[in-house]
């Protein structure tokens, strides 16, 4: 795990020497195997690594666990955290959003704010995995080409260092550095559409292909290198079209019947 996140770290430029990061931190496997990660690879680069742990206060006792995890995990690699304990269910009825969603937002949330305070960049521990998921997800509804780029290894000052690593590289990882982790009672379950692609169909796709979540992240590169292109291809073609008045109706409307 470590030389792929490394390797995903150098190819798509995610760090620099003396950064400041703030890992989003669940007390999960792979986001212990990120804090774990960075921690070690900032001996090499002068990085200045911090934490943040949400409770989201949605299953009792075992969220207080896995706060009280956090605690002693950053405690042990001398890592300073950051807590927030959020109401998210009462939350998203008022927003009148779906509990995953509304805890999505409160988590980006407070991941920016402590961010800018601290001048940092924000590593969330999503992987290849995750982004096998994702694009399964987007596919089931009808999702365009964008939907198939899958998760960003990098979006604004969010990195994602363990992108390329599969859920089998995070655990062979925590084995091999005796990292401990929380296990959340919900990923066990198929309540939540994500949790369904998870358990029922990607392990159907890994008996037809054993590389499946691999092989997807080669795709979404693909796919990324093909979509910024068209961007780039449509943005020339609409340029042509300005005038001093605006665009040309014109010629915009010979943009869909010639090549670009």
């Amino acid at each position: 795990m470590f030389i792929k996140a490394l390797s995903a770290v150098q190819k798509y430029n995610m760090l620099s020497q003396n950064d400041k990061i703030v890992v989003g931190l669940s007390g999960g496997a792979d986001s212990c195997a990120l804090l774990h990660f960075l921690v070690s690879l900032g001996k090499e680069m002068n990085l200045t690594v911090s934490a943040c742990h949400i409770n989201h206060q949605l299953r009792g006792a075992e969220a207080d666990r896995d706060e009280q995890f956090a605690v002693d995990f950053c405690k042990n690699l001398h890592v300073p955290l950051y807590i927030l304990r959020a109401d998210v269910k009462g939350e998203a009825l008022r927003q009148k959003k779906s509990t995953e969603q509304c805890g999505r937002d409160i988590r980006y949330k407070f991941f920016s704010e402590t961010a800018d305070m601290l001048h940092a960049k924000i590593a969330t521990a999503h992987t290849a995995s995750d982004n096998a998921e994702t694009v399964l997800f987007n596919l089931a509804r009808g999702s365009g080409a964008s939907g198939l780029c899958g998760i960003p290894p990098v979006r604004d000052n969010i990195i994602r260092p363990l992108i390329e690593c599969t859920r089998t590289d995070i655990e062979n990882y925590c084995r091999e550095n005796n990292i401990s982790y929380v296990t959340d009672s919900t990923n066990l379950t198929d309540e939540y559409t994500r949790n369904k692609i998870r358990l029922e169909i990607i392990p159907v796709l890994k008996k037809i292909n054993p590389a499946f979540e691999s092989s997807i992240s080669g795709m979404t590169e693909r796919m990324k290198e093909t979509v910024d292109f068209i961007d780039k291809c449509a943005e020339k073609a609409l340029s042509e079209c300005l005038t001093d008045k605006g665009y040309s109706i014109k010629k915009k409307k010979k943009l869909d019947k010639n090549p670009l």
